[in-house]
């Protein structure tokens, strides 16, 4: 597993494709969500992401697709 970092907006765009929990995500100080992953999504993120894209643009990209 590996933890990755993503906006409330991307979280939102994803929560209801979660595994359902009564635990709340993870909120940093910086304000962004830690989302633990299984490495193989990780790498399908990071294969996905454009230059200078975040995570979260991804998510948010394919969200809206």
């Amino acid at each position: 597993m590996i933890a990755i970092t993503i906006t409330p907006e991307a979280y939102d765009a994803i929560k209801p494709r979660l595994p359902e929990t009564d635990l709340a995500p993870s909120k940093g100080a910086d304000g962004l969500i830690r989302l633990w992953l299984d490495s193989i999504f990780v790498d399908q993120l990071a294969q996905m992401r454009a230059k200078g894209e975040s995570y979260s643009d991804v998510i948010l990209r394919l969200a809206k697709a």
